[in-house]
């Protein structure tokens, strides 16, 4: 793709939607990655999988055949401004998109074969045990398997508990 093309692309996209620069940045390298014939278009279905392995929803109902980069970094923006007006704050948001992510493909529930092959294709290698240890944690039943709400639950209990040790300690040091 031509750089003025795709700055012009990314000048359009920073106007109009809530994705930042470093967003951005990081949605054109992937769709690059899924543009095999370097045309600055993706397939319908090439679209659809990217858009969910992103952590979004909805992606099924792209209405071209060939997708363009800016239709869909704006797709991809209008998405997280919907996140993020159905979110009550920016955490939950992030949770909720987290949990997406790890939950592929949406079936509702995380479980440590879907948490182990994020964490190996993030680069983080962890015994099998630990990471089913750690959906056990997470997850509020008996089964070693964590959903969106599960995820949010866990992340507030320990930002408090964080909190709460930082603060303890603020006492202690006055």
């Amino acid at each position: 793709m031509d750089p003025a093309v795709e700055e012009a692309v990314t000048r359009s996209v920073l106007g109009k939607t809530k994705l930042d620069m470093e967003e951005i940045t990081l949605l054109k390298k992937m769709f690059k990655y899924y543009d095999t014939d370097t045309d600055g278009h993706l397939t319908r279905d090439e679209a659809s999988t990217l858009y969910r392995e992103l952590g979004y929803t909805g992606g099924n109902h792209w209405s071209q055949k060939r997708v363009p980069l800016e239709a869909f970094l704006l797709k991809c923006g209008l998405e997280k401004k919907s996140m993020l007006e159905s979110t009550s704050s920016v955490l939950e948001y992030r949770s909720i998109h987290t949990s997406r992510l790890l939950d592929q493909p949406l079936t509702g529930f995380t479980n440590s074969f879907k948490l182990k092959n994020y964490l190996n294709e993030v680069g983080l290698e962890i015994e099998e045990g630990r990471v089913e240890r750690i959906c056990e944690i997470i997850a509020s039943g008996d089964e070693p398997e964590f959903s969106e709400e599960d995820l949010g639950e866990y992340i507030s209990m320990n930002l408090r508990m964080a909190q709460g040790v930082a603060n303890s300690m603020k006492e202690e040091e006055g």
